[in-house]
């Protein structure tokens, strides 16, 4: 791989990555397909074990730059130090086993022009993994998702983020901004991105939306952020902690202290589906005796999942993810 000055950076894509060798040569190809040229895409490689640096370093891209990391730390080191040797007026992120479609950054830096202190996103479009490559499924957050119907750029604040089930987002910023709110990722493996976008709210930015899918999302059972039995725990520390960040924004706090409470019911239903989901019967007997309503959560959940595994089987869909 050539290491040259690259000129004329407009976009620093971030990307970290951790035994990604199956996915991240497609995930590479992608944002080299970009109708922008104008970028540049860092790789963090937070100490893999496999062949994913010898992937990167096949691509001859002077755009690709590979930063090399001994240990493994977590996506949110890997992507702050990435943030920080960026040379991009914005950073965006690409996970190492998702994708873009062509247009994303032309069509995400045409709004980011326009509102230089918001981070803009687009729609991410949950895919099936199969083994010819991504299938797409299912859009998060659809054209008639948020007002106006029909608008191309829509505005969402704090509150209406919080309010959704999936804070979904991989969006496009301003990294001088980021640099003078000081945002970071921490060292959590989940609830990470949400933590960098604190700083974000807090100062005042909103979303500007774009409802349209631009960022292919791997979706497979058994990953890191499902398989964590504290995930919840993890999650609802991310905004505790976060929270005093907003102490001047009564509606804020209010958003941030409801999502906390929702939280804290997931949390009791996990203490139920760990047990049932390692054969413990009796401790999850006990727990649904205590709170019959966790039966009734199961269900729910059973019920909203079976599209996604159904069509997954069509599909050919994998049933795991890789990396952290």
């Amino acid at each position: 791989m050539i290491a040259q000055e690259v000129p004329d950076v407009s976009v620093s894509n971030v990307m970290a990555a951790y035994n990604a060798e199956r996915t991240i040569g497609d995930a590479i190809r992608s944002v080299l397909a970009q109708t922008c040229t104008s970028f540049e895409l860092l790789i963090c490689d937070d100490g893999s074990t496999d062949g994913t640096t010898r992937v990167v370093e096949s691509f001859a891209d002077p755009r690709i730059r590979l930063l090399r990391g001994e240990a493994n730390r977590g996506p949110g080191p890997s992507r702050d130090r990435a943030i920080d040797c960026a040379r991009g007026t914005w950073v965006t992120f690409l996970d190492a086993d998702d994708q873009y479609l062509p247009r994303r950054l032309e069509t995400l830096l045409r709004v980011a022009r326009e509102h230089p202190d918001d981070l803009v996103a687009d729609a991410v479009m949950d895919c099936h993994d199969t083994p010819s490559g991504l299938v797409p499924w299912r859009v998060v957050w659809d054209e008639r998702h948020f007002e106006p119907s029909g608008a191309d750029v829509r505005t969402l604040n704090f509150e209406q983020f919080l309010h959704e089930d999936r804070q979904l987002i991989k969006p496009l910023l301003r990294r001088g901004l980021a640099m003078k709110l000081k945002a970071t990722h921490g060292e959590r493996l989940n609830g990470e991105d949400v933590v960098f976008l604190f700083s974000f709210f807090a100062n005042g930015s909103v979303i500007r939306y774009v409802p349209h899918p631009l960022y292919l999302y791997r979706m497979t059972p058994g990953s890191l952020s499902t398989k964590n039995s504290d995930r919840f725990r993890i999650y609802r520390e991310v905004f505790e902690e976060g929270k005093d960040l907003f102490a001047h924004d009564l509606s804020a706090t209010a958003a941030v202290e409801a999502k906390i409470l929702h939280i804290r019911r997931l949390e009791r239903y996990q203490t139920f589906l760990s047990p049932l989901r390692s054969g413990h019967l009796l401790r999850a007997g006990r727990i649904f005796m205590q709170e019959p309503w966790v039966m009734r959560e199961f269900a729910k959940r059973v019920f909203e999942r079976l599209p996604f595994h159904a069509s997954r089987i069509v599909r050919g869909g994998r049933a795991r993810r890789v990396g952290w």
